[in-house]
């Protein structure tokens, strides 16, 4: 067994609900492989005013 981590930062869309965080965000991430944990580190506003998200995952590979 392999384990990844990965990071990402992504765009949290005006639309996108907090109650739809999760489910956004997993396929957002687009994993090929076994998330075994993910997490939201930081939420955080751009200098161009929009919101985004830091996202930390460790892969099973």
């Amino acid at each position: 067994m392999i384990l990844r981590t990965v990071q990402r930062e992504l765009l949290w869309p005006d639309h996108i609900q907090v109650a739809e965080l999760r489910q956004w965000l997993l396929l957002e991430l687009g994993l090929e492989e076994q998330p075994l944990r993910w997490a939201i580190t930081a939420v955080f506003q751009g200098s161009d005013g929009r919101r985004r998200l830091q996202v930390e995952a460790v892969l099973i590979g």
